[in-house]
């Protein structure tokens, strides 16, 4: 059949006419096929029988043009007409609405495709959610033993007694909760909640005594409490304010039960390796904290000397920022006043006068020249309560505050807090001298004729002669 071929002349009236009558007839879907002529009785002047082929279409056939090999497949319209004519195609539907379904090989090729393809996503969607519901179920189950641990279950606990060792502070006042935070910071347990259930269990844990304790690293709670209860039924050293390291080491051997002089050989052979600060120069004398220490079993006395080394170098850290506000250069001068007033006082309440008192002298010129005027300091170096006038002119002993200016260079004794405050926070007043009439008066004056008349009436109190060059004490009966 000659394609987009012009019809012969002859019969061209009939065949537009049959043209028009079949473009009536129901096209097959979902391809179209190009249009045909109505049929007439035996082939036409183009050499097809369209009686035939429209009878074939009717059949659901393939039509089968007589001189021509049946088609496998009907071609699709390529949207001309046999006479070369376009026609604009209608819209294909796969299955209209109410409409019957296409059952043609590509229509059936096309669904069973699309089913493929839905039954894929079908089948990841279920995958999906199966695994999103068992995610969930699995942090349901993880979230509630959480809570059940959080709200019903044991707190966190080490087991065992623990190893090494690390020293730990309690303070006054502090209870099972502070000391359990101080336990948990220091490595010892591994819950406050496990030490303070473990200390509520204990009677005698509910009275903790303020000190240093020797604990263990990574102890259950019930050993640490056991810690806490054997050492406070143990042994401790109690050291007052005021005391210098010579007299602190000899209560360190009779505390320990050690010869004579084995802790003042220790801390001179030791120095460097029990933490005092760079500005301490290698001196431990102001570094040795007065407060209460536990004694363990076994324990040595560079135990105890680092565990008020540590102690004073944590209350003194604050000093340098505070020392200016006081005319002083640092805080090791802060600490070096404390101790004169805590060597010097007999009453706490009397330390801010003093406090103000040292800090006129050191301001003052002339007769006095900066010159504090201490026995104090001079028995410190000398290790003696009795002076003569020789110790008092020897003007190398850099602890003679009678001949040298300003502040000795060391500390003389251990200060405590209330001194320490009272240095920073002195009383108002022009006072140049103090005296210590007994332990519970101290005498202020602002002239050296006051001053005098009070030392000479604390000579004759205790039983001396008075100096009225110096205004001093002899040292010897009168």
């Amino acid at each position: 059949m000659p394609q987009h071929g012009q019809y012969p002349q002859q019969g061209y009236e009939q065949q537009q006419q049959q043209v028009q009558q079949q473009q009536q007839v129901q096209r097959p879907a979902p391809h179209r096929q190009a249009p045909a002529p109505e049929p007439v009785a035996g082939p036409g002047p183009d050499g097809i029988d369209w009686e035939a082929e429209a009878a074939a279409l009717e059949a659901g056939g393939a039509p089968a043009a007589a001189g021509h090999e049946p088609q496998a497949e009907p071609e699709e319209w390529d949207g001309h007409h046999e006479d070369g004519a376009y026609l604009e195609e209608e819209p294909q539907q796969e299955a209209g609405f109410l409409g019957g379904q296409d059952d043609s090989r590509e229509a059936k090729k096309k669904r069973k495709e699309s089913g493929k393809k839905a039954g894929r996503r079908n089948g990841g969607a279920c995958l999906l959610v199966a695994l999103v519901l068992l995610g969930a179920m699995g942090g349901a189950g993880w979230w509630g033993y959480g809570f059940y641990q959080d709200h019903f279950g044991p707190p966190p606990d080490f087991a065992g007694d623990g190893t090494g060792s690390v020293q730990v502070e309690v303070a006054k006042g502090e209870v099972g909760g502070q000391i359990g935070l101080k336990l948990k910071k220091a490595g010892v347990v591994k819950s406050v909640d496990a030490f303070t259930k473990a200390c509520d269990a204990e009677p005698k844990c509910r009275a903790v005594q303020y000190g240093f304790y020797v604990m263990k690293k990574e102890m259950s709670a019930a050993s640490a409490v056991k810690a806490f209860v054997d050492q406070m039924g143990g042994a401790s050293l109690v050291l007052p304010e005021g005391l210098n390291s010579t007299e602190i080491y000899a209560k360190i051997d009779d505390k320990l039960k050690l010869q004579k002089g084995t802790t003042a050989n220790v801390a001179k052979a030791q120095v460097n390796e029990l933490g005092l600060p760079a500005y301490a120069n290698g001196n431990i004398e102001g570094f040795l904290w007065p407060t209460k220490y536990n004694i363990a079993d076994g324990m040595k006395p560079e135990d105890l000397l680092k565990q008020m080394v540590k102690n004073a170098t944590e209350k003194y850290a604050a000093l340098d920022g505070q020392a200016a506000s006081v005319n002083l250069k640092n805080g090791y001068e802060v600490v070096i006043e404390a101790s004169i007033l805590q060597r010097e006082g007999n009453n706490p309440t009397d330390f801010a006068k003093m406090a103000k008192t040292i800090q006129n002298r050191l301001a003052a010129g002339g007769e006095i020249n900066h010159r504090l005027g201490m026995d104090t300091t001079l028995q410190y170096s000398l290790g003696r309560k009795q002076l003569d006038r020789k110790d008092m002119d020897d003007a190398s002993n850099k602890y003679n505050t009678y001949i040298n200016p300003g502040l000795p260079p060391t500390p003389i004794s251990n200060p405590g807090d209330d001194a320490l405050q009272a240095v920073l926070h002195p009383a108002d007043g022009k006072w140049l001298y103090f005296i210590a009439m007994d332990p519970s008066t101290t005498r202020f004056a602002e002239t050296s004729k006051e001053h005098y008349a009070n030392v000479e009436e604390f000579c004759k109190n205790a039983g001396e002669g008075f100096d009225k060059d110096r205004g001093h004490c002899t040292g010897k009966k009168s």
